[in-house]
């Protein structure tokens, strides 16, 4: 470097310096993957105890199963942010804790709650996702748990004229659709095989119901139900340090387990549209630029033969890959109203079966599909 040249530089160095300085960390945060980030809700609090039993309440049991799991996550997981609806004995609306995780982002919602019937001798844990199941039992328990909303002033305003304890409000989650069901599922089968085959509780299944805290919150999200207060042993066991610990265990085991399945679909945000050589579809010509719904009926992690039985007797069903499961579809049209009309008259084969939507062959939410249509 020639003495001119040095002598001119002189002058901006400082100035050279201190964007030096500034560039790293700018790189850094813009280069920072988002944490993965859960929300855990304990169910009821304050002036709303939840379930009575003969020495707790459900507020207490949910709480401190709550805390366990979400202590445990952040000990193990530095990747992961946990949050809290609420650490302490307050109260909260639905519509507060589906606020809290959509403004957190959450990747996973997880409501803790303690059942409780009649029957003193009904027992066992059940994880519930979203969804309209006509079961008497699930309809009780979203009603018991939704009842919450009758501690608010003028709630009908907050939901939207929703009467928790009237039947007729329920049939609007029947055109409901939830892009999140299929990582909902995921977990919840997890939870419940934790708590059945590695912690040995009673299992009542994975099963679906109207819970308006699920209905509002945007992320894969399960309710589990950890056991029946009203049961004797049931409540000791959810009310003592050691069962809190045991059930906050299993749930943690199935996050853990989920996690590790969200991180290896790589396809996740991309999935491709796949199909058997003797299947059809409309030409994508047709559809370029333009929303394309179908019904997704099933999934499964190998191919099936199109005479297979899992598909009772509909032909003609398509597939897409996502991560390491095969989603099998039936239809395909460009109106939302059309793909709704076919969606009801499978349902009887197929009650669990909803729309998704895609673009160009990419996979997108049925919302973003209808705003565009």
């Amino acid at each position: 470097m020639s003495k001119c040249f040095a002598t001119r530089m002189l002058p901006i160095l400082p100035y050279l310096l201190a964007c030096l300085l500034c560039m790293p960390t700018a790189y850094l945060q813009a280069a920072a993957p988002k944490k993965f980030t859960v929300v855990i809700d304990a169910g009821h609090g304050g002036r709303d105890p939840g379930a009575m039993g003969q020495i707790a309440q459900e507020k207490n049991i949910n709480l401190g199963v709550a805390l366990k799991l979400g202590q445990k996550i952040a000990a193990n997981f530095k990747d992961v942010n946990v949050f809290y609806t609420r650490k302490t004995d307050v109260f909260l609306t639905l519509q507060e804790r589906a606020n809290f995780v959509n403004q957190n982002n959450a990747d996973l919602f997880i409501c803790i709650h303690t059942n409780a019937a009649e029957n003193r001798d009904v027992c066992g844990a059940e994880t519930f996702t979203l969804g309209l199941d006509k079961l008497a039992s699930n309809l009780d328990v979203a009603m018991r748990e939704n009842a919450v909303m009758l501690l608010e002033e003028d709630y009908k305003t907050t939901y939207q004229g929703f009467d928790p304890n009237s039947v007729e409000s329920y049939i609007m989650f029947e055109f409901m659709q939830d892009q999140y069901i299929d990582r909902s599922l995921s977990f919840a089968s997890s939870v419940q095989n934790q708590f059945t085959q590695q912690y040995n509780r009673k299992d009542r299944g994975v099963r679906q119901a109207a819970f308006w805290v699920l209905h509002k919150s945007a992320c894969p999200s399960v309710l589990i139900e950890l056991g029946f207060i009203t049961n004797r042993a049931e409540e000791q066991f959810l009310h003592s340090t050691k069962g809190q610990q045991t059930m906050a265990d299993a749930i943690y085991n199935a996050f853990v387990e989920y996690k590790h399945q969200v991180e290896k679909k790589t396809a996740l945000n991309t999935p491709k549209t796949t199909k058997t050589t003797t299947q059809k579809s409309r030409s994508n010509t047709q559809t370029e630029g333009k929303p394309v719904y179908k019904v997704q009926i099933f999934s499964v992690k190998s191919i099936l033969s199109d005479k297979d039985p899992a598909f009772k007797g509909i032909e003609n069903a398509d597939y897409y890959k996502e991560g390491n499961l095969y989603k099998y579809t039936v239809g395909e049209e460009t109106e939302f109203q059309k793909i709704e009309e076919i969606r009801k008259n499978i349902k009887k084969k197929f009650p669990d079966a909803f729309v998704i939507a895609f673009l160009n062959g990419k996979k997108i939410s049925v919302k973003e599909a209808r705003e565009m249509e």
